[in-house]
């Protein structure tokens, strides 16, 4: 489905591979001043340069970036950046970094899973994204096959660390909402009804970690 209409959001793409060059993509939504005006490359450029430390550079306060978990065949390209006015042309920012756990890694359809919560409940008011697969060392994963609690607290706070240095620069990361859900047909029991509703944001206020790992159909060779 095309993408929405929602005012001062921006959606942003980072681009990689896994070992043996699977792609894998993350996708992310942050609002500029509220929604009050809608962010040009400048303001782009100013938020790029934070979101980025999520995955590598230098990290925020307690936290750890997370190809810092990953092995160094994971990487990352680009971050592609569309502003959801309906009329903007896309950004493509160049992001080549690597990861820093180990040689070995988990298979590529292997997802740790990073939940975004918003103060309002509902399945609209959530979002997730799955993050590229970790090293398989003992530095990332238990005997079980579950990730470490330290790495997913670090990589949170990471998170957290991100969302609190955007607002100084007025971004806010939040969970957008749009598509479609189907619901029951009330005057046919074998039939389902197509409903959408009008796209709007939520900004995020905490960051979650399952330690089970999820997998990634899409992913699997």
């Amino acid at each position: 489905m095309p993408l929405p209409v929602i005012g001062g959001v921006v959606r942003a793409a980072v681009v990689g591979k896994t070992q043996g060059g699977g792609p894998w993509v993350n996708v992310w939504h942050f609002m500029y001043a509220d929604g009050a005006s809608s962010p040009g490359p400048t303001e782009i450029d100013a938020m790029h340069a934070l979101f980025v430390r999520f995955y590598s550079g230098s990290p925020f306060a307690g936290g750890t970036p997370w190809l810092t978990a990953c092995a160094t065949s994971t990487t990352t390209e680009r971050v592609d950046y569309t502003v959801l006015n309906g009329t903007s042309l896309g950004y493509t920012k160049a992001f080549a970094a690597a990861g820093g756990g180990g040689a070995n890694t988990s298979p590529a359809e292997v997802s740790p899973v990073i939940t975004f919560r918003t103060n309002t409940r509902g399945r609209r008011y959530r979002g997730r994204v799955y993050l590229p697969p970790p090293a398989s060392g003992a530095s990332q994963i238990d005997a079980q096959g579950k990730l470490l609690q330290s790495v997913a607290n670090v990589v949170t706070a990471n998170a957290a660390g991100m969302r609190t240095a955007m607002a100084a620069i007025q971004w806010k990361h939040v969970v957008a909402s749009y598509g479609k859900s189907l619901h029951k047909d009330p005057n046919d029991k074998y039939d389902k009804i197509e409903v959408t509703w009008t796209p709007f944001a939520t900004e995020v206020t905490a960051y979650t970690m399952d330690l089970v790992l999820d997998v990634q159909r899409r992913r699997k060779a």
